[in-house]
């Protein structure tokens, strides 16, 4: 461990929804803590729709999102939209800057976010002194990969509405990492054209799957959220792997 003294070792209980990602993985020591959360010190706004990192920009700096949802998208020359993934609090992004010279995608607030930017430098720190937190950082890097690979299967394999309940499925689960959950009562921020461009789907499809989920009594649609009546039953017929986004110890 990075302090060298096990009696410093702890539970991770009150910290930024970074620190509680990386604590679901390992017992983090006063010290990893301290630095992890001094990272985040450099705080800026993003306004809702507002875009903070632009497809085929210099990528200078990486952003850990502390409260509120943004999303990573792709703008098509013909004006189409193509949300690849939804970056909530805890997650990096920017996280491999450092080998990356221009951004490959747009990353824009869905709701209004605050925002830490870090010096791409301070994460190579990690590496060289805290290996413990760059083996949890290498696990942020792989939960990425499968949540692009869950997209891939869902808008490759899956049918209107199982695209749609295995989308809420894995922001359910994510969120239950950070202890951002009420039961089974997802936070719904994005409107349905967010959904559409997220799955691949019309507007016309993504309102007949959320009426078909309801009338299956699969969720419970509320203004600004739903509620997941049955996640067994939902995984089922959404095919969900949670072992996807599972964390390990190390």
């Amino acid at each position: 461990m990075s302090s060298g003294l096990i009696a410093d070792l702890q539970p991770v209980e009150a910290a930024s929804a970074l620190v509680r990602k990386l604590g679901a993985l390992c017992l983090m020591s006063e010290e990893e803590i301290a630095f992890m959360e001094g990272l985040q010190n450099n705080v800026l706004e993003a306004e809702k729709g507002q875009d903070f990192i632009e497809d085929g920009a210099d990528f200078r700096t990486t952003f850990v999102v502390l409260n509120g949802w943004a999303i990573r998208y792709c703008l098509l020359p013909s004006g189409r939209r193509q949300i690849l993934s939804y970056a909530l609090p805890g997650d990096i992004l920017g996280l491999h800057v450092n080998f990356r010279a221009k951004a490959t995608y747009s990353a824009a607030a869905l709701t209004r976010v605050r925002l830490a930017a870090v010096d791409p430098r301070r994460m190579l720190e990690i590496s060289q002194k805290y290996p413990i937190l760059a083996a949890g950082l290498s696990w942020c890097t792989a939960r990425e990969f499968a949540i692009l690979g869950d997209q891939a299967v869902r808008l490759g394999r899956l049918g209107a509405q199982q695209r749609l309940a295995h989308l809420l499925l894995e922001l359910w689960h994510r969120l239950e990492l950070i202890g951002k959950n009420e039961g089974d009562l997802l936070d719904m921020p994005m409107t349905q054209t967010d959904l559409a461009d997220t799955l691949g789907l019309s507007l016309v499809h993504i309102n007949r799957s959320l009426m078909g989920l309801r009338k299956k009594g699969l969720v419970t649609l509320h203004r600004d959220s739903i509620r997941l009546n049955n996640i067994d039953a939902l995984s089922a017929m959404a095919e969900f792997n949670p072992e996807h986004l599972a964390e390990f110890s190390i």
